[in-house]
């Protein structure tokens, strides 16, 4: 009954033989299972930035429930009115232009198990002020303030030490739990998406709530399935899949089993998001008491030390599954915790998935493809790639990128991209990814070409050209602005890392590389973000309530040639 006001909004019917309410035609019920309109998707309402069979004033009628949800939440963990109204995503503020076109979102959306990371973030609580931070000593200090006694100790570990007795309170804390509380941050996700238009297909980094998330966008009209397959997800620790024990045979298995379920979400086995569960949780303990009493520890506990103590990665290839060990270490729910990983959803009303692929390469980066049909008359079709290369700032950590995960031989992503140009000519491939790499990045040896270089060259252009040069250099303009970004963070004084404290997360390593010879960039439909200068960024800085992650999104418009 609770579902049912969202399900007739989608332009669901639960009596059997009742019409479409838009006039599409007959539809039914098979038990209690509701049946949409039968009418072709590509024939359903055409206004191509409303949701599937809803008018604009239904779709601003289901955001704000949305956001009443969202309000909800966020008052119960002491969020003040001023934040929440100051935070709140309207309805979509253009729209995407030519029916014909794409919209294309790209989105590191944070891991909800890496989300309290010890981000710098603004007090949103009541009885706090947006301008000030509390101290440990009762008294407050400007936000302007803390900031340069930040800087000023960067690298100082004895001063960063004395600030962080001095800035790490209690309400810092209370104040960071909120602001990436995972219900919220979900609910904002989804806000975002409608505000932006329900771009066609969107591609997400760092999804570690599949489940709970295409659950949400599936009531937004998106898909992330193929639509002959009708399994339920399952996260993959729970079946006991695996790519370490048995090689390639592992892996192999692994993506059989992907393959059969047909969910378009690729996880990182064995990522760090699980073993942050596990530390979160503080279930170490009882997963290696549980294991014992299943006679399992030499399956998760290493015994080097001559002490059992949890692996690293401790679910992959576990036979069986972690299902029943997970419950009986104290989990009610094992389902409900997943390796983050890369998922991409699409419109069921604008395209059709019509295939999708996994790569994943000796060094473990994996990859994820979907096919593409639109639904229209031209049935034009197009491939969509995914990817989430390696962390690091450093030329070392560009080398290393570049020598495990973009230039081996039939093992790495160039080679993918190249394979898949050839394949099909006639199907235009796009390229979205966070690659934790930004144009001026140069590796060690500065003449050789960087991750930029490489991906651009491989595809033929980027949405970022207006601004950086096939090199990486940046583009002269009159705009008296730093370069875009699509991240801008700072490590605050409630990280476990002092050494770290004050370091400014501020590039752009959020990519959408195209053929253009196939499409031509109409325009950017979000930013792109730019700041006068580092100073001024780090007075709005990720993740606040508006914006849900450490990311900006990355949207494109592209216009068929």
């Amino acid at each position: 009954q609770a579902l049912l006001p969202l399900c007739m909004h989608l332009g669901y019917r639960f009596l059997t033989s009742s019409p479409c309410r838009f006039g599409h035609g007959q539809g039914g019920r098979v038990g209690s299972t509701l049946l949409p309109c039968t009418l072709p998707s590509a024939s359903r309402c055409q206004n191509p930035r409303t949701l599937p069979c809803m008018t604009p004033a239904e779709m601003e009628e289901l955001r704000k429930k949305l956001e009443a949800r969202r309000r909800e939440r966020l008052t119960s963990l002491g969020v003040t009115e001023v934040a929440l109204n100051t935070s709140e995503l309207g309805p979509p503020t253009e729209s995407q232009g030519s029916s014909s076109s794409l919209r294309l979102m790209q989105f590191n959306v944070l891991a909800e198990a890496l989300s309290n990371d010890g981000f710098l973030t603004r007090p949103v609580l009541e009885n706090a002020d947006f301008n000030t931070v509390p101290t440990t000593s009762g008294e407050s200090v400007s936000f302007t303030t803390m900031l340069e006694e930040m800087m000023a100790a960067k690298g100082k570990e004895t001063e960063l030490q004395a600030l962080k007795a001095k800035y790490s309170t209690p309400a810092a804390k209370q104040n960071l739990a909120a602001l990436v509380d995972a219900e919220a941050r979900r609910l904002q996700m989804l806000l975002l998406v409608i505000h932006l238009g329900c771009p066609d297909v969107i591609v997400m980094e760092e999804v570690d709530s599949f489940t709970a998330l295409s659950q949400g966008l599936s009531a937004l009209g998106y898909a992330s399935q193929l639509p002959d397959r009708s399994t339920a997800y399952v996260p993959s620790h729970c079946s006991g899949h695996g790519l370490a024990k048995d090689g390639e045979q592992s892996k192999d298995a692994f993506l059989r089993h992907w393959l059969d379920q047909g969910h378009t979400f690729l996880p990182k086995l064995g990522s760090t998001s699980m073993t942050m569960r596990i530390r979160q949780a503080r279930l170490g303990d009882s997963l290696l008491k549980a294991a014992e009493e299943m006679g399992m520890t030499a399956d998760i506990a290493d015994m080097d030390s001559g002490k059992a103590k949890l692996k690293k990665k401790p679910f992959i290839g576990l036979s069986g599954g972690s299902t029943t060990l997970l419950r009986r270490a104290g989990l009610e729910s094992p389902e409900s915790w997943d390796d983050d990983g890369i998922a991409i959803f699409w419109r069921k009303d604008r395209l059709a998935a019509t295939g999708m692929q996994a790569f994943v390469s000796s060094s473990g980066l994996p990859a994820l493809l979907v096919r593409f049909q639109e639904l229209a008359e031209t049935k034009r079709s197009f491939k969509v790639l995914g990817t989430h290369l390696g962390s690091g700032s450093a030329p070392t950590d560009e080398d290393d990128r570049l020598a495990k995960q973009l230039l081996p031989t039939d093992d790495g992503l160039l080679s993918w991209i190249r394979k898949l140009r050839q394949e099909d000519p006639s199907e235009p491939l796009f390229l979205l990814l966070d690659a934790n790499a930004h144009p001026q990045l140069r590796p060690s040896v500065a003449s050789d070409a960087n991750v930029w270089q490489s991906l651009r060259e491989s595809l033929g252009a980027s949405v970022w050209d207006d601004f950086f040069d096939a090199t990486g250099a940046e583009q002269a303009g009159a705009e008296k602005a730093d370069a875009p970004v699509t991240t801008n963070k700072l490590r605050g004084f409630d990280s476990d890392q002092v050494k770290k404290i004050g370091s400014h997360a501020y590039h752009l390593i959020d990519h959408l590389f195209y053929d253009p010879k196939a499409f031509a960039l109409a325009k950017h439909g979000f930013g792109p973000k730019r700041y006068p200068s580092k100073e001024v960024a780090m007075e709005d800085l990720l993740p606040t309530l508006s914006m849900p992650s450490d990311h900006f999104p990355l949207v494109a418009d592209f216009n068929w040639r």
